[in-house]
């Protein structure tokens, strides 16, 4: 399980629970991934910049989570569903369900090796 910090402007940090749990103040990132808006008026798109900095996850891995946590902000059924209900009703969070969701999408996009984030 994986806990992400989102810092302003654009800058996502993951570690592991376990680690942040222990000591807040010690836990080591994973993957860093920030998001360049730059282009978005231009070009209509954002470039995203993911390091995988801990050898606990392989680079792979490191990028389908990033992915993953992408798409449950831009996927307006799956902000509502995850991410606004952990936010605004934790108590409702069913943690289970989320954790049975993602093993699946995990397994069906494991074939694949796209790692695009389009809008």
């Amino acid at each position: 399980m994986l806990l992400s910090q989102f810092q302003s402007p654009s800058h996502f940090l993951l570690a592991y629970l376990e680690d942040y749990k222990m000591d807040p103040n010690r836990a080591q990132p994973l993957i860093t991934f920030s998001i360049f808006n730059d282009l978005v008026e231009s070009h209509d798109m954002s470039l995203i910049r993911c390091d995988v900095i801990n050898k606990g996850i392989e680079d792979d891995e490191g990028h389908r989570v990033m992915d993953m946590l992408l798409q449950s902000y831009k996927v307006d059924e799956d902000f509502s569903r995850w991410v606004q209900q952990f936010n605004e009703e934790p108590a409702n969070f069913d943690v289970d369900d989320y954790i049975s969701c993602m093993n699946q999408k995990w397994k069906g996009e494991k074939g694949s090796n796209s790692s695009s984030v389009e809008e």
